[in-house]
């Protein structure tokens, strides 16, 4: 396993929703050409039962473009992928990490001064 991936890191374990929320026009697009070549093969080449043969190629072709889309949606949010548009929409985990800091670092200072005044 890569430890250091050449992108930033949006997160280390995207999770399924995240993930698929983060997909790009070109994952769809992949999607749908994984599907429709997949149908058009089973076309052709299934002479004798051709929609039958077309149906089960285009479930393939779907099944395929769906782990492909998944899997490059994934790399980007990991750092594996170009993902410039990714970190501008989401950050990236290690500015999450030192906002959420932040925040508590003010929160503790808040109370502080908050027991000092009473």
């Amino acid at each position: 396993m890569i430890n250091n991936p050449p992108f930033p890191k949006v997160s280390d374990s995207p999770t399924l929703s995240f993930t698929l929320s983060s997909l790009r026009l070109s994952d769809y697009a992949t999607l749908a050409f994984c599907t429709f070549g997949s149908w058009s093969f089973g076309y052709v080449t299934g002479k004798p039962v051709r929609g039958p043969a077309a149906a089960t190629a285009a479930t393939l072709g779907f099944t395929a473009g769906s782990i492909l889309a998944y899997q490059n949606s994934s790399g980007r949010l990991m750092g594996f992928l170009e993902n410039g548009r990714e970190v501008k929409r989401y950050g990236t985990e290690e500015g999450r990490r030192q906002a959420k800091i932040a925040e508590e670092q003010r929160k503790i200072q808040e109370a502080l001064r908050d027991a000092r005044e009473e």
